[in-house]
């Protein structure tokens, strides 16, 4: 029984649809953590907002750095998350915002800007999974490619197990990203720390 043609077709699908679906769904995966960002960002805008409405603060009032208040506006202004969180950390540990009645919608935004960066993080760390492992899996279907003149049929039934492996580690990664952050509705809500 020769099986280099059915070798050969499966393999080259292999590659070619994992190709096309890592391209779709990279795409895919860039404009939500854009989406998810821009929620951020209006986060940072509502604390900023709330935080101008704080009795007895005033720029020179957090820590002894007169600069807090005016680098959350401008990490805003900029689009940049990187210093964000630990700004917000500084003003709620304030005690001119701790004694404010907006200290719990401040606490809120927080952990809603909290939530949004959990969720962003578990989407970028499946979507490498899955390019990891569809990168390795088109590898290995090429390389296979070019020994399927001389593969024996016990070993070609070796190596359709791990062609189509890795095609489902990919694409279920994948798709459990996609699944999850269309539905993911969690970071909206508070967590209450259990008593």
């Amino acid at each position: 029984m020769d099986i280099s043609n059915s070798l050969y077709y499966t393999f080259s699908t292999i590659s070619q649809v994992l190709a096309a679906f890592i391209a779709l769904s990279g795409v895919f995966v860039i404009f939500k953590i854009q989406e998810f960002k821009k929620i951020q960002f209006i986060q940072v805008q509502h604390f900023y907002s709330y935080l101008n409405g704080v009795k007895g603060l005033f720029i020179g009032s957090f820590h002894g750095c007169p600069t807090i208040a005016v680098t959350l506006k401008t990490l805003h202004q900029s689009e940049c998350l990187g210093g964000m969180q630990d700004e917000m950390e500084k003003i709620l540990k304030d005690t001119n915002v701790k004694e404010s009645p907006e200290f719990i919608s401040l606490n809120k935004m927080k952990s809603i800007f909290d939530n949004v960066d959990l969720v962003r993080s578990r989407i970028i760390k499946l979507t490498k999974l899955s390019i990891v492992s569809g990168l390795t899996t088109i590898l290995f279907s090429l390389v296979i490619l070019v020994f399927v003149p001389y593969i024996k049929p016990n070993i070609g039934v070796v190596l359709y197990i791990l062609g189509f492996s890795g095609l489902v580690l990919s694409i279920g990664t994948m798709m459990k990203v996609i699944f999850s952050s269309v539905n993911e509705k969690n970071f909206l809500i508070i967590k209450k720390p259990s008593s």
